[in-house]
């Protein structure tokens, strides 16, 4: 019984492998550089891309509007002129790599730039597109293309540290939990910490988006963390530390102003010196893994 488990999933196994028909690389980006979007237009299954299956030759064109279409330069736009179906940017062209296969394309873009959108909502939202000829048909005529394609990015996958939020990425008005990771603290004064014993310093800088002006804001210094109940982080079953908040609320943010970063020092209610803190410092930038 356990063989015909055991070659069932290599079955599944294989047959997804094989199937796959979008790709991005590198693996996890960081989407403010460049990254490589994937089409293995043999593996298609659209009726309406038989002929690029049949042609390996091209040229093809990328078609995307997710993270964004609207917001994205003129020069960048999926097509041009009155049929833009009909007339696919040329500057969307994408290459051929014979070393992934007979009919793989790629298109080479730094998301944010092309998007014209932070990094985080190419994140949260992925990226939308099909592939298609310089004239992908209609009015009139068959359309020609790929079905539609939504490929998942995910962020760099990092060692979190000592100290980190959750969610990965912070956003300004929304819940957000500063975790301390009292269990895999390596500094021998700072392990073993009792509920009630760990407070955090927590300062924002902050943006005055009229005039640009940048500021910064701790609701207490470091020294006098512990006079602030509100400071005070939880213990948890795991032994973790948390302290959950919305930004902009905890930070009293006009609506004429953004939080751009938040830094956290970790310490004991009782402080006597620096042996009373963590040596970690955590850094987060808003919108941002």
């Amino acid at each position: 019984m356990r063989k015909y488990i055991l070659l069932l999933s290599l079955v599944l196994i294989s047959q997804f492998v094989f199937a796959q028909v979008t790709w991005v690389e590198p693996k996890n980006p960081d989407v403010n550089k460049k990254i490589r979007i994937y089409c293995d237009l043999s593996k298609a299954t659209a009726t309406t891309a038989d002929k690029m299956k049949a042609d390996p030759i091209g040229p093809y064109y990328i078609w995307t509007w997710k993270p964004t279409e609207a917001e994205r330069a003129d020069t960048l736009a999926n097509g041009t002129g009155d049929k833009a179906w009909k007339n696919s940017n040329d500057k969307l062209m994408m290459k051929k790599d014979d070393t992934k296969g007979a009919n793989v394309w790629y298109y080479e873009m730094i998301p944010v730039q092309f998007y014209n959108c932070d990094a985080a909502k190419v994140y949260s939202d992925g990226i939308s597109f099909l592939v298609k000829p310089k004239d992908g048909g209609g009015y009139g005529d068959p359309d020609v293309k790929t079905e539609d394609f939504s490929v998942t990015i995910d962020p760099p996958k990092t060692d979190r540290g000592v100290i980190y939020p959750i969610p990965a990425i912070v956003y300004s008005d929304q819940l957000t939990s500063l975790i301390y990771d009292n269990p895999v603290e390596k500094k021998i004064s700072m392990k073993n910490l009792n509920a009630g014993d760990v407070y955090v310093w927590i300062n924002a800088t902050i943006k005055d988006t009229a005039s640009g002006k940048i500021r910064t804001y701790a609701p207490n210094t470091l020294f006098s963390v512990q006079d602030n109940p509100k400071l005070m982080m939880k213990k948890d079953s795991n032994g973790k530390f948390r302290l959950s908040f919305i930004p902009n609320q905890f930070f009293g943010i006009t609506s004429k102003e953004i939080i751009t970063q938040i830094d956290a020092i970790v310490r004991k209610k009782d402080y006597l010196g620096t042996d009373d803190r963590s040596d970690t410092q955590a850094k987060i930038i808003i919108g941002c893994p």
